[in-house]
């Protein structure tokens, strides 16, 4: 009887074991597979400086379920960075399979800058031309044990927001 129970509390050990460590293999390689999608609207042009919305979509491929830190939104254009979105300490939650949408993350660029900075954005802008911007998304993502920091860069065309 001795002998069964070793062998009962050995068993469920090993299991026990054996499932943690593929538990933390599978978080590991959720991270290496978030997929982000941004979308960098003109949301307003006016004497005060230039309004960018920008969308990002948030895809998990994996059968993991994780939290992610808002995500904080860079832009540069031909090399320089244009504007930045605010810090905002909220958790996303995107599950297993699925999609997050983080919408209207508003970025203000002084006219000021977008002059001394990149003035062929709004000559651009304004002729109605197709402008080539890229977009870095950092986040940190929450696997429950670990945060792993997550960091992303398309190039996105600017689209005139619809009202």
């Amino acid at each position: 009887m001795e002998t069964w129970k070793k062998i009962a509390v050995g068993t469920v050990v090993g299991g026990a074991i054996i499932g943690g460590t593929v538990y933390i293999i599978r978080l590991n390689n959720t991270s290496a597979q978030l997929e982000t999608i941004p979308m960098v609207k003109i949301h307003k042009l006016d004497l005060t400086g230039l309004t960018l919305r920008v969308d990002v979509q948030l895809k998990n491929p994996t059968r993991t379920a994780f939290k992610i830190k808002f995500p904080f939104i860079k832009l540069v254009y031909k090399g320089t960075t244009v504007g930045s979105s605010q810090v905002v300490d909220k958790d996303i939650t995107i599950p297993a399979f699925g999609e997050a949408v983080v919408n209207e993350i508003m970025i203000r660029v002084p006219l000021l800058s977008i002059f001394s900075l990149s003035g062929g954005l709004i000559k651009a802008v304004q002729n109605n031309e197709a402008v080539k911007i890229d977009v870095t998304t950092l986040t940190t993502i929450d696997l429950g044990w670990k945060k792993t920091p997550f960091s992303k860069v398309d190039t996105v065309t600017l689209s005139q927001a619809k009202a």
